[in-house]
């Protein structure tokens, strides 16, 4: 999930990966738990890997925090 989100971030903001992650959809909310959502996973992840916003742009401090946080894809 890391990499991917890190790919579409270092993408243009015109990209239609960017307007996905923005998406917001109106409506009402169903009873009970929220569900979990996948870029609440990715922050969760991010905060796990001691990975920031920022970091995205800086693909090798990226990468090696990824494979460090997920060493199957090393």
């Amino acid at each position: 999930m890391l990499r991917w989100y890190g790919h579409v971030k270092r993408r243009p903001t015109e990209y239609v990966g960017n307007a996905a992650l923005n998406l917001t959809i109106s409506g009402k909310q169903r009873r009970g738990r929220p569900k979990l959502r996948w870029l609440s996973v990715v922050k969760q992840d991010m905060r796990s890997s001691d990975l920031q916003e920022d970091d995205v742009h800086d693909t090798a401090k990226w990468k090696q925090k990824i494979r460090r946080a997920v060493p199957e894809i090393s």
